[in-house]
């Protein structure tokens, strides 16, 4: 279902500081669509490149994916590919939900 939480296991030793990642991530979220409104791709690109290597190293595979494809449509030049991740950025930000195990 599409408003399902998405449950993604993360390693119990980064309990104390995943919810400030997923915090940031909603700060990251208003950011990026800051910088698809201004046509900033190098910002889009630049917060891509950020959202891929720190969402991996958590553990969120998924949100990891989606940084990196908001890094190469940034690069290309997508502007549309750009609209519709950032419909899918947002969407997986409000539903994802850690699970420590």
């Amino acid at each position: 279902m599409k408003d399902d939480p998405i449950r993604v296991k993360v390693d119990p030793l980064l309990a104390e500081i995943v919810p400030q990642f997923l915090g940031r991530c909603v700060q990251t979220v208003a950011e990026f669509r800051d910088a698809l409104r201004s046509g900033n791709l190098a910002a889009a690109r630049r917060i891509g490149h950020a959202l891929h290597g720190s969402a991996g190293s958590f553990g969120f595979e998924e949100l990891a994916g989606i940084g990196r494809n908001i890094e190469r449509a940034a690069r290309e030049g997508d502007s549309a590919t750009l609209e519709k991740l950032a419909e899918t950025l947002d969407d997986h930000v409000s539903r994802v939900r850690p699970v420590f195990e």
